[in-house]
C-alpha cells in the first residue's frame, strides 16, 4: 500500500481545493446559469424517475448535448470519490461514511443551486453524481492494494472504466424496470 508523505498531502489538498472551486463554478456559474436568476421560482424535481445515463441510439446536436451533460454529471464527481478518501483516510475509511459525507455535500450544493436560482434541485442529478463519486471511491480502494504508483494508476484507470460500464448497466436496468413503474404511478 502506498503511503502519502506531507509534501504529497499538501499537493493533494491544493488539488482538492482547485477541484472544489471548479465544481462550484460549473454548478453555479457555468452553462449560462447567471441568466437563470431572472427566473424567480424554485425549480426542483423530487421523483427519481430515471437515471440519465444512456448511449445515444441516434446522433443530433441536441442528443449529443444531453448525453454530454449526463456523462459530465457522472465524470465530474469521480475525483471527489478519489481525493476525499485519499486525504481523510483516518476518518473516511468505509463506504458508508463516504456515502453519508457525499450525500450531505451534494444535497447542500443542489439546495444552494435552487435557492440562489442558479439551477435546480434534481434528484436524478443527485443519483448520477453519487454514482460518479462511488466510482471514484471504489477505484481508489482498488488501487490502494498496489505497491507502486504506476500499478496504482493503472488499477485506478481500469477500475474507473469498468465501474463506468457497470453504472451504465445499472442505469439501463433502472430505466427499463423502475422508470416505467414510476411514470405510471405518478402520471409523468
Amino acid at each position: 500500500m502506498l503511503q502519502l508523505n506531507n509534501y504529497k498531502k499538501v499537493y493533494l489538498f491544493i488539488l482538492l481545493g482547485v477541484y472544489i472551486a471548479m465544481l462550484i463554478y460549473f454548478m453555479f456559474f457555468g452553462f449560462g446559469r447567471p441568466q437563470l436568476t431572472e427566473i424567480r421560482e424554485y425549480r426542483y424535481w423530487l421523483i427519481p424517475d430515471s437515471i440519465p445515463l444512456w448511449l445515444p441510439k441516434q446522433f443530433s446536436i441536441d442528443i449529443i448535448k444531453l448525453w454530454t451533460f449526463a456523462l459530465g454529471n457522472l465524470l465530474a464527481f469521480i475525483p471527489f470519490g478519489i481525493l476525499v478518501p485519499m486525504l481523510f483516510k483516518k476518518h473516511i475509511h468505509t463506504y458508508f461514511k463516504f456515502f453519508i459525507l457525499f450525500v450531505f455535500f451534494i444535497l447542500c450544493m443542489e439546495i444552494l443551486q435552487m435557492v440562489t436560482y442558479l439551477g435546480s434541485f434534481d434528484i436524478n442529478d443527485i443519483m448520477v453524481n453519487t454514482m460518479g463519486a462511488t466510482i471514484g471511491f471504489f477505484s481508489y480502494r482498488a488501487s490502494e492494494r498496489m505497491n507502486t504508483s504506476r500499478k496504482a494508476l493503472v488499477s485506478m484507470g481500469l477500475s474507473i472504466f469498468i465501474f463506468i460500464l457497470l453504472m451504465f448497466s445499472i442505469a439501463w436496468a433502472y430505466n427499463h424496470t423502475i422508470t416505467p413503474y414510476l411514470k405510471h404511478t405518478f402520471g409523468i
